[in-house]
């Protein structure tokens, strides 16, 4: 919703027509309020009406083909494709790629990325989905969050690598050295003994 709301700001601002189809009639309320918001907040709140964010369906191929209709009559100059996508991803982006609109994906499901990665301008790889929505919204617990994921992910890879190190010098200095029982301590620590 975040980069919902910086794109309804963008097209505000330019007065750009903006569409937003959803599969959820919960999604639309608060994209609703959502590009409510974004257009008071550039002083255009007479451009701003309910149909802009609007419910389709919430069976998968019946949005696909609603959506993919709307492309193909009103020519978007951009599309964007961000969320859990399954695999409906292919279809929509080759629909907004045969209409000519420079298209931007973002997805954290790793099934669908190659498809995107095909046929959009810009992908969002996974994680990138999230870091693009915390540096939009300038949030700093978001993007202090993101730093904490990262510190974490630092921590594990090192210990990773700090283990498979002990275990190879273990193996190389045999059973009773130094290595080998602290590579016996490492493994120990991080063993899961339920």
């Amino acid at each position: 919703m975040t980069i919902l709301g910086s794109v309804a700001r963008m097209t505000a601002e330019y007065e750009t027509r903006l569409d937003v189809p959803v599969s959820r009639s919960l999604v639309m309320s608060n994209g609703r309020e959502v590009v409510k918001e974004a257009y008071l907040s550039v002083g255009r709140p007479d451009f701003y009406h309910d149909d802009i964010v609007h419910y389709v369906t919430d069976e998968q191929f019946g949005y696909v083909a609603a959506v993919d209709g709307i492309m193909v009559r009103e020519k978007p100059a951009a599309c964007f494709y961000l969320g859990a996508f399954f695999a409906e991803s292919l279809i929509l982006a080759e629909t907004g790629n045969h209409v000519g609109a420079i298209q931007i994906a973002g997805t954290a499901m790793p099934t669908q990325l190659p498809f995107f990665v095909a046929a959009c301008d810009y992908t969002l790889i996974g994680e990138e989905l999230f870091a693009a929505s915390a540096y939009l919204s300038g949030d700093q617990r978001m993007i202090a969050s993101l730093k904490g994921q990262d510190v974490g992910k630092f921590i594990a890879m090192a210990s990773i690598l700090i283990g498979s190190l002990l275990i190879t010098l273990a193996n190389f200095t045999g059973g009773g050295s130094f290595f080998w029982k602290l590579s016996d301590a490492f493994a120990r620590l991080f063993a899961m003994n339920f």
